[in-house]
């Protein structure tokens, strides 16, 4: 929900709900508001660049001796 500019009701697909009326009820019971709300007052994760190097940083492969 935060990082994409897909419809709420694509998303709602998306996740495997049939009912976009049941995946907001769903959703407001979990996060404790709207999808709606929820984006609307939430922009993307922000990681600091230390942890994102440190995620992305190729690494050896382990079985491979």
């Amino acid at each position: 929900m935060r990082e994409t500019g897909r419809s709420i009701t694509d998303v709602c697909a998306d996740v495997g709900f049939n009912s976009l009326g049941t995946f907001s009820r769903t959703f407001r019971e979990i996060v404790g508001e709207t999808p709606t709300a929820y984006r609307e007052g939430n922009g993307p994760v922000v990681v600091p660049g230390c942890v994102q190097l440190a995620n992305t940083r190729p690494r050896k492969d382990s079985s491979s001796g």
